[in-house]
């Protein structure tokens, strides 16, 4: 009896939603078809229930290579993890031929394919393998109903999933309208503020304005200026590095907000950061800027969001978001100018920040806990390590930038107190310091420090020929020749391809 077969579908559809939390992916009353998923133990089950007739073991492989196709199609509807696929048949009779000798071809995402073909005389038994193989246990089926009980019933169970799959639909939407946009514009008003700010008053790409104004500088840290690890996060070089920012924080907070709502949004942005920015102190001895930490917390916050909803994860936003961070940590490690640490650090900070604040409306005090304690120990442990390295000479960095900076602006007796402080504890930038403060040792017409500098730098770098070229033209300012020519020679040998070294090199060797 058809009303009778109807009725078995609708029955088993509800059992699976409404007593083993499997959701429904698609459903479609008159064709008497629902698709159904659950994850267990990082697989995902999907089930396929029609009722539908099919006399012949063709036609039912003709309608699984259909449903195969459909899935390919609809690829992001099963995304984030392998699958196991599951067919079910209601029908009165089976195929006539052996349909059980069919092979269904697999992929890499669908690990596993079954087939039950539920007729009204293998129900029983072929039941039970469903059951078995879906872990839940048997539906219980009046014995006696007539066809219009079984009609009533079947669109009672109609109406009550359908009631379930809207309940659903719009508890998925309210994941995405936890709070509204607030926070992001404010953070996108104060950053183009302060860059205008920097920009009327100085030069954003000047390493002293940035530390003026407040950029992570490693020696002030040092001597208590803690705060710099929050202020730097407002701070940007030039336009583009704004832009850039600004950018990925206006899609990226957006995202974040609606998920997690506006209070939980500036607490995962500001203890994303300042765990960015602590990665930075620890890694970095360069003068840094940038809110790029704490933009990197927001991949963390939706990462950890994935980790949470997997499904709803992946259909939405996951293998695009991933890609997107993966490039962004491949251009780091290849541009060395990219303070790699602070994107690395903000994207841990911005997931273990996710975890102390949890996701609206689901439970997780254990969780909540561990999260703190997690940000506590890191932050103390990069704090510690960061302090560490300062008594290794390690800021040496920070001074060569200053240095650079201020000959340019032509202040060499400030280039020149800065590099002798910094060569008393150089790490690895002894050449590069000394070959400023020659430079500015000469501009002062301090020549006799200008030149031992020099020698020391081909010393410790003898393939640096600038400092050949400079050591030769105070060779030739003292008329001291011989010397003049070799470094001329070497500067020239070198840089073959730079027109002053050979020229330099040319005119020394044509002195009489």
């Amino acid at each position: 009896m058809y009303i009778k077969q109807e009725y078995f579908l609708w029955k088993l559809s509800y059992h699976l939603v409404a007593n083993h939390q499997f959701h429904i992916l698609y459903m479609n009353k008159e064709k008497s078809e629902i698709w159904l998923e659950k994850e267990d133990k990082g697989k995902w089950h999907v089930v396929r229930l029609i009722h539908e007739v099919f006399n012949w073991k063709n036609q039912l492989k003709r309608d699984i290579d259909y449903v195969q196709a459909q899935i390919k199609q609809n690829s992001q509807l099963f995304r984030g993890g392998k699958m196991d696929l599951h067919y079910v048949y209601v029908s009165e009779f089976p195929p006539v031929d052996e349909w059980e000798s069919l092979d269904i071809a697999t992929n890499r995402n669908i690990q596993k394919v079954n087939i039950f073909y539920l007729d009204d005389k293998e129900k029983e038994s072929d039941g039970g393998r469903l059951y078995e193989t879906l872990q839940v246990e048997r539906p219980v089926f009046p014995d006696h109903l007539d066809e219009v009980e079984y009609e009533s019933q079947s669109l009672y169970l109609k109406q009550q999933l359908h009631t379930l799959r809207k309940k659903k639909q719009k508890e998925n939407e309210q994941i995405f309208s936890q709070g509204k946009l607030f926070f992001t514009i404010i953070l996108l008003v104060v950053n183009f503020i302060i860059f205008g700010l920097m920009e009327w008053q100085g030069d954003s790409t000047s390493v002293l304005t940035l530390i003026e104004y407040g950029a992570k500088f490693n020696p002030a840290i040092i001597e208590g200026e803690w705060w710099r690890i929050v202020s730097s996060m407002f701070l940007h070089i030039g336009a583009v590095h704004l832009l850039m920012n600004m950018l990925a924080l206006f899609y990226l907070g957006t995202a974040v907000e609606r998920i997690y709502g506006s209070i939980r949004f500036i607490f995962i942005y500001f203890l994303a950061g300042v765990f960015g920015g602590l990665a930075s102190f620890m890694m970095n001895p360069q003068v840094a800027a940038g809110a790029s930490g704490a933009i990197f917390g927001l991949f963390g916050a939706l990462l950890y969001f994935g980790l949470k909803n997997r499904r709803l994860f992946f259909q939405t936003m996951g293998y695009n978001l991933l890609i997107i961070i993966g490039i962004n940590i491949a251009f780091g490690i290849v541009v060395p100018q990219v303070d790699n640490s602070a994107h690395l650090g903000g994207l841990v900070g911005g997931f273990i920040a996710s975890m102390i604040t949890a996701l609206p409306r689901i439970p997780g005090k254990s969780s909540r806990l561990a999260g703190v304690l997690i940000y506590i120990a890191l932050v103390s442990l990069m704090a510690a390590i960061g302090i560490r390295n300062d008594e290794g000479g390690d800021y040496a960095a920070a001074q060569l930038q200053i240095s650079q900076e201020l000959i340019q602006q032509e202040e060499y007796d400030r280039a020149i107190e800065v590099t002798t402080t910094a060569v008393t504890n150089p790490d690895e930038y002894e050449a590069e310091l000394l070959f400023n403060r020659s430079y500015a040792y000469s501009r002062v017409d301090e020549l006799a420090f200008a030149k031992a500098d020099l020698e020391r730098v081909v010393e410790l770098q003898p393939g640096m020929a600038e400092a050949h070229y400079n050591l030769a033209l105070i060779h030739q300012t003292e008329e001291e020749l011989n010397e003049a020519r070799t470094h001329a020679a070497e500067a020239a040998r070198l840089q073959p391809d730079n027109e002053n070294f050979q020229d330099l090199s040319d005119e020394l060797n044509n002195i009489e």
